[in-house]
């Protein structure tokens, strides 16, 4: 069921010395095929790594776990330069919605002994809620982060304020539509640093070094705050649009009755996120050691100032067998992530006839192929908070308000035939066929927001039945199943396609108008391995998932020219559209928004209202070679496609 669609491209090759994607530490002679590449850079099928992807995240002060858990202290002594190092009684909560709300931490970060790992996460975050609320001013937020963080030793000279952005907000009627306004700052010395490094030690129960690893900061890819990861900035949340070009406090939104809160708040974050390891064969081996122990995390840039992650170290035959196998036996659970789907046969023939009735059923497996949810159910939010799920996690509004960590949602989507799936200009336009067999997220958003009481304790069930419209067009359609784990020290996300056919046996495929992201994405950079874990031969149906009826979760053609055109390891011609532009068709819908996510004030306050009208006609979606950018006018200092 589950077929691989590679996406054809036969110019590909002519580009790749071009784009120097060396830079990547990628080789050109590493056997890779169209799309993701060679399977032996895959950590848990290559013969040459097999080991398990480290993340190591920290918020004020804490360690935390990917499902909100703070780690808690342990007894093991912690010492820097022969001088005691004080760990947290109690940590901030990131599953309440303030967090600077404090309680005793109740998570343990267990750690397979005798194991090796590979550095793929180093998160340290430090927030503060509603203390630099001048709108108008922003020097108290940046002085924080210069003074009073836990980056107050780095060089912040040359610093400076960067881009100043609002961004539209909403959660499908539990809150009012709002917008969020946020000021980065950047430039500063420490941030145009290249050799720096991170040095990871394994402490024993007694405090003493018994492993380490330095790793570069070079070695970890992604760094960017448009995809979620490394920001310095102020923000304001819960606004109303502003009304005139330089408004910076336009009021806050009104508050549903009984929906979340909408009070006025604002939130200075500084955050280091580098996730994505380039050498998963540089290895950090873990003796083996059973009990209570500390991993120290060293940054370079800040050599007086280690994090510590307290940890219970786990020999791996001492698992408990809390997964089971096919047969429902329990074994051991492994580390890794293996999201599937399988469906029910068509009522008659071979394939689904429109307005059809069609179960799946989701089955989560760990890298062996063993069950981590029951056979008729999944875990409920709160066994996943407690730490009783087997490392699935769930969505924690907390975990993204307090970290911006956007990856934690789960979900399967359905839409196709695949054949018509292209970007919509305006979000009220209607989409192609869109299936949600669960209530988005699967695991449903409202779980941890309390706005559904006992929801927190329901188990959604793994086989859902869905209706195909009385008028689905034939072809082949595509089922997304992404779901997110954290386990063993490690936080890994997997998205997998599942195909099946709608009217005839014939198969169609993408419309083929973008690709080739296995330029630089290949090898232990693909996106297997990256984000939501999706092979980039499916890169088209992105979509499928960031095309609502808003752009709350991101629309595609935005975020994803956001994200590369302020990289600073993009290695193309930014205003060469054909790197990734098939055809010219798919480069004629210039919009506000689009332009926006690289041109900020490409037509200064002309299109003042517009660029925040989130629907209807027109609007920041809408399409500008209608008007002034068509035919022969489009945007001249940009490469297109010929045809």
């Amino acid at each position: 069921m589950n077929r691989s669609i590679l996406l054809k491209s036969a110019w590909c090759a002519l580009l790749v010395p071009l784009l120097s994607c060396n830079l990547l530490k990628v080789t050109d002679d590493e056997g890779s095929t169209t799309g993701r590449g060679a399977k032996r850079f895959d950590p848990y099928q290559g013969l040459n790594s097999g080991a398990i992807r480290l993340s190591l995240q920290y918020i004020n002060g804490c360690a935390f776990l990917p499902n909100g858990q703070m780690v808690a202290k342990n007894g093991v002594p912690l010492r820097h330069n022969d001088l005691p190092v004080t760990y947290p009684d109690v940590c901030v909560t990131p599953l309440a919605q303030n967090p600077l709300t404090q309680s005793p931490p109740t998570g343990t970060l267990q750690i397979l002994s005798d194991t090796q790992y590979f550095l793929n996460q180093f998160s340290v975050s430090e927030t503060v809620v509603n203390q630099h609320n001048n709108p108008n001013d922003q020097t108290a937020a940046l002085a924080w982060i210069k003074n009073q963080s836990v980056f107050s030793g780095l060089d912040w000279t040359n610093v400076n304020q960067g881009p100043d952005e609002w961004s539209f907000y909403s959660l499908a009627g539990a809150v009012e539509d709002c917008w969020t306004r946020e000021v980065q700052f950047g430039n500063a010395n420490w941030q145009k640093v290249k050799d720096d490094t991170i040095t990871v030690e394994v402490l024993d129960e007694s405090g003493t070094p018994r492993a380490s690893q330095t790793y570069l900061r070079s070695e970890l890819l992604a760094s960017s705050p448009y995809a979620g990861h490394s920001r310095f900035s102020w923000r304001s949340e819960n606004l109303k649009p502003p009304r005139f070009p330089g408004d910076k406090d336009p009021g806050t939104v009104t508050g549903f009755a009984g929906g979340l809160d909408q009070s006025a708040i604002t939130r200075t974050i500084a955050r280091v996120d580098w996730v994505g390891s380039t050498n998963p064969f540089k290895v950090l081996r873990v003796p083996r050691l059973s009990g209570p122990g500390a991993l120290k995390a060293t940054w370079s840039q800040l050599p007086d100032k280690p994090f510590f992650f307290p940890v219970t170290y786990v020999i791996p035959d001492d698992r408990p067998s809390t997964c089971t196998d096919d047969a429902g036996n329990p074994v051991q659970c492994n580390p890794g992530l293996d999201s599937r789907l399988v469906f029910s046969p068509p009522k008659e023939g071979s394939f689904y006839k429109p307005g059809e009735d069609v179960s799946v059923y989701v089955d989560l497996r760990d890298s062996a192929g063993a069950h981590l949810h029951s056979r008729d159910l999944l875990p409920s939010a709160r066994e996943i908070i407690s730490g009783q799920s087997n490392g699935l996690v769930t969505f924690v509004p907390g975990v993204i308000a307090s970290v911006t960590e956007n990856d934690s949602i789960s979900n399967v989507a359905i839409a196709g035939p695949l054949q018509d799936l292209q970007v919509l200009g305006n979000p009220s336009d209607k989409p192609q066929f869109f299936a949600k067999p669960f209530p988005f997220a699967t695991l449903d958003d409202a779980t941890l927001t309390g706005l559904t009481p006992g929801l927190i304790d329901y188990k959604w069930p793994t086989r859902q039945t869905f209706s195909l419209p009385a008028n689905a067009k034939p072809g082949t359609y595509v089922a997304l199943v992404k779901f997110n784990r954290g386990a063993m020290g490690e936080r890994v996300a997997k998205l997998n396609p599942f195909f099946f056919q709608v009217g005839q046996d014939e198969s169609t495929t993408y419309p083929g108008n973008v690709g080739n992201c296995q330029l630089c994405h290949r090898g232990v950079l693909s996106l297997d391995n990256l984000r939501h874990g999706l092979s980039v031969d499916h890169i088209e149906s992105c979509k499928v998932c960031h095309h609502y009826d808003t752009d709350t979760v991101g629309r595609t053609q935005e975020m994803v020219h956001r994200i590369h055109m302020n990289s600073p390891t993009y290695p193309a011609n930014r205003a060469d559209c054909t790197v990734c532009h098939l055809t010219r068709k798919s480069t004629e819908r210039p919009s506000l928004s689009l332009c926006g996510s690289c041109h900020i004030s490409q037509h200064g306050d002309e299109f003042f209202q517009i660029a925040f009208n989130q629907r209807g006609t027109p609007s920041r979606f809408g399409n500008c070679a209608q008007t002034c950018h068509g035919g022969d006018q489009l945007p001249a200092s940009h490469i297109l496609p010929a045809k």
